[in-house]
């Protein structure tokens, strides 16, 4: 079966030189909708290569207006400790009347954390929680389960390789009741697996499209995949193609800092019924591909 994923033929739909500002990179955002809007949680990196968040908003969900006053995230307690602090990745959750935002937090001389922050008007965010190393990729599922929050993450091997697990917590800040997700093994997926958009309920399961890498002669490739979890036990694994969603083919997610990279961050339906899937390239660019819930669901079952 073919794959439903459309690139949009504006890609890539934002870049360092759109910003309102000098930088580097923007790539990587957390996706919401708030007050109307598609809101995009922008990693961008200075010219320092030090990386800071911007907001981005936009109506149809394809020209975005950038703030150019990053967020107010004022570093915590134990980020200070460390001696090199670096927050990327964002991931945005709408639950219980507030949005929570994970991301990686990478802090010499420890590794790779998870942070939890919250946020009502995405100007100022408070921080909530963060994991031991080595950790990342979390992404909080949209309602609680078994009356905990819950997330996917993905612990990372001594050798730089994980997998999807699933965690609840009763308050955010101690997890636990963790499980593998056992997606079948492919020759896409041979390195690692990480959660990338926030999870849709459907009458099947959770709906989850991932990313996952494997090594070629040249590179470490990423690909996008999608799955089918379990409602109640979402480390089952209900329905999974064997097949990618997307790999990088274009010239824009193939040349950059990190070449050969996709990586999704979130989406959102739109008021048409399509899903917007916005997917950070080559670590450089922000770029968009089209779908639709029924049409990933169809892949997911029918592949």
């Amino acid at each position: 079966m073919k794959a439903p994923l459309i690139r949009h033929p504006k890609n890539p739909i934002l870049t360092a030189a759109m910003m309102p500002f000098d930088c580097y990179t923007v790539h990587n955002a957390g996706v919401a909708v708030f007050e109307g809007d598609v809101l995009l949680l922008l990693r961008v990196e200075t010219r320092e290569r030090k990386t800071r968040f911007h907001v981005a908003r936009s109506r149809d969900g394809v020209e975005f207006e950038v703030n150019p006053e990053p967020i107010d995230y004022p570093l915590t307690e134990l980020d200070r400790l460390g001696s090199r602090p670096h927050r990327f990745d964002m991931r945005i959750t709408a639950i219980d009347g507030e949005y929570l935002v994970c991301h990686a937090n990478w802090l010499e001389p420890w590794g790779s954390l998870i942070n939890i922050a919250r946020t009502c008007d995405f100007r100022h965010f408070e921080a909530v929680s963060h994991s031991v190393p080595a950790n990342r990729n979390a992404v909080l599922f949209p309602e609680k389960i078994h009356g905990n929050y819950a997330r996917l993450e993905r612990p990372q091997n001594i050798d730089g390789r994980g997998v999807i697990w699933y965690s609840e917590s009763p308050d955010l800040e101690f997890w636990g009741r963790s499980m593998p997700v056992m997606l079948p093994a492919t020759d896409w997926a041979q390195v690692k697996t990480g959660a990338g958009t926030i999870p849709i309920r459907t009458e099947h399961g959770w709906l989850e499209v991932y990313h996952a890498t494997a090594m070629t002669a040249s590179t470490e490739n990423y690909y996008l995949g999608a799955c089918l979890l379990d409602l109640e036990q979402p480390w089952k694994v209900v329905a999974a193609p064997k097949s990618f969603l997307l790999a990088a083919e274009e010239f824009y997610e193939c040349i950059g800092q990190t070449p050969n990279v996709v990586f999704t961050g979130g989406g959102c339906e739109m008021p048409d019924g399509t899903y917007h899937l916005y997917y950070g390239a080559a670590d450089t660019r922000v770029c968009l591909a089209t779908t639709t819930v029924n049409e990933l669901l169809d892949f997911c079952l029918n592949s």
